[in-house]
């Protein structure tokens, strides 16, 4: 092989006459052009061999660690917690002096058994129910949002529906889709007394909370104004009625002395109204179920009137809004 040249282009095999004993200074003022001061050419020059590459050993075979240092023995020793990677290319210098150990089925002992997850019969447990909407809420019900909230909500695979028949389609395991069904019959049951997409939403997503304020603005001037903070600690309910009583007093003819109690339910966050009376309560013109038969769930921008009609003569006029 002939010798290398430092001023040659190229990289080369090896580099020689360089002298770094001024830790490459006179390398640097070479480079920079400055000849003033050049290295001292009779003094030994180290050699630096810089193989390339392509020029590289491969790794040893196996059998030639083992003519190297023969075959590795299993080691078991309990202080070792990490199995030698070098033991496991059969590359491990240290034999049995090496602090990683050389059995990895000891590692494994007193593991507990694990199997591998078998996903063949995953659509065996797979269910669909069909759940019928009445068509005047139908399109509130079939909105991405709507099919978001109660995949969510339940965990079901899927949710689809069926314009022409109206309903809703549920994938999912048995108990997935029966929590849908409960979440959905529940939604649609309150969407009797008023349907729109906030409602739908908050039914879809109730989440509990501790306290919410309640304002009833009249929808005629001879009714008072109401303003109250429910919660767990102050109170729950607001009666409403003609008697004395009364958080908020309404007079008239048809006004039972107990009328309606509005109530908070802080596990559901939602606002209920439940009638007490003889005559009557409409909540956005659909009268309210009898107070042994349930209550109604509230929102924001319901209209709740009494079986009253206001100073113009007019009906469905008599209460808050």
């Amino acid at each position: 092989m002939s010798d290398y040249d430092p001023f040659q282009q190229g990289s080369g095999a090896e580099l020689d006459d360089i002298d770094l004993s001024d830790d490459g200074a006179s390398l640097k003022r070479l480079k920079r052009g400055n000849f003033d001061e050049l290295p001292d050419l009779t003094r030994p020059i180290p050699r630096i061999n810089v193989v390339p590459p392509n020029m590289r050993k491969p790794p040893r075979s196996e059998a030639e660690t083992a003519m190297l240092i023969g075959t590795v023995k299993d080691v078991r020793d309990p202080r070792c917690a990490r199995v030698c990677l070098h033991y496991l290319k059969n590359d491990c210098l240290r034999g049995e002096k090496c602090r990683f150990s050389h059995d990895p089925e000891e590692l494994r002992r007193g593991a507990p058994v694990t199997e591998a997850m078998n996903f063949t019969n995953l659509d065996a447990s797979q269910v669909s129910r069909k759940v019928s909407i009445p068509s005047k809420i139908f399109d509130f019900f079939v909105t991405d949002s709507t099919k978001r909230l109660v995949t969510n909500a339940s965990g079901v695979a899927d949710v689809d529906w069926d314009a022409a028949t109206s309903e809703l389609i549920l994938f999912g395991t048995a108990s997935q889709v029966e929590t849908a069904e409960q979440l959905l019959r529940r939604a649609i049951t309150h969407c009797n007394w008023g349907v729109n997409a906030t409602k739908v939403r908050d039914l879809l997503s109730s989440q509990p909370r501790t306290a919410a304020k309640l304002l009833l603005s009249p929808m005629v001037p001879n009714l008072k104004k109401g303003s109250f903070q429910l919660s767990s600690a102050s109170k729950l309910q607001v009666a409403i009625g003609s008697g004395s009583s009364n958080d908020l007093v309404v007079k008239g003819s048809l006004i039972s002395r107990s009328h309606i109690i509005l109530e908070f339910v802080p596990s559901k966050g939602t606002l209920y109204a439940i009638d007490a009376s003889t005559n009557g309560t409409y909540l956005n013109g659909v009268r309210l179920p009898t107070k042994s038969s349930g209550k109604v769930a509230m929102f924001h921008g319901d209209e709740l009137v009494f079986p009253e009609q206001s100073k113009a003569g007019k009906a469905g006029e008599f209460g808050y809004m």
